[in-house]
């Protein structure tokens, strides 16, 4: 565990490199999509709907290995346990991310607390200096993954929410 303090502006650049990283992973494959099965404008079929959500899974599981996504290992962070100092589980890195729905007021809160923001308050986890890494990096360390059934119940907690959430979604909007 480290003292050094995170820094506004690298707490700020890792959020908007992440959300930047993921929509760029995430926005493509759904245009394609949406080509594929030719809807209308602003028509989305079911299937659209499920690649959405399917996206937003990989999104709320960012952090999912040794408690860095792509951007925290470039930059030098890492979410870890508030009372071991350890590398946050695969289920707190989900439950930190859960509230990615309400991104713009993440950033908000991070602008007064640069190691916790509110999704790090409901995982009891935060932010910490770490090590630069590579990119590629997290290539090494999936490859060293392996599924346990705290791993499995997460990606189940992660479906169930994002269930939660298009079920909410079609009843609010009719999406």
């Amino acid at each position: 565990m480290t003292d050094k303090k995170v820094s506004l502006g690298l707490r700020l650049g890792t959020m908007f490199l992440d959300h930047f990283i993921m929509c760029f992973i995430i926005v493509p494959p759904l245009i394609v999509m949406s080509l594929i099965v030719k809807s209308e404008p602003f028509e989305t079929k079911p299937i659209e709907t499920f690649a959405f959500y399917l996206m937003m899974l990989l999104y709320l599981n960012k952090d999912f290995i040794e408690g860095k996504s792509l951007s925290k290992r470039i930059l030098g962070l890492k979410v870890v346990d508030r009372k071991t100092g350890e590398s946050a589980s695969e289920l707190k890195c989900f439950l930190r991310n859960m509230t990615i729905p309400v991104w713009p007021l993440e950033v908000f809160v991070s602008l007064f607390s640069t190691n916790r923001r509110l999704g790090d308050l409901i995982a009891n986890t935060k932010v910490e200096v770490s090590e630069k890494e590579h990119a590629t990096s997290i290539l090494q360390d999936l490859k060293k993954k392996r599924l346990t059934q705290t791993s499995l119940w997460t990606l189940v907690a992660g479906i169930i929410y994002m269930g939660g959430l298009w079920y909410l979604m079609d009843r609010l909007i009719g999406i």
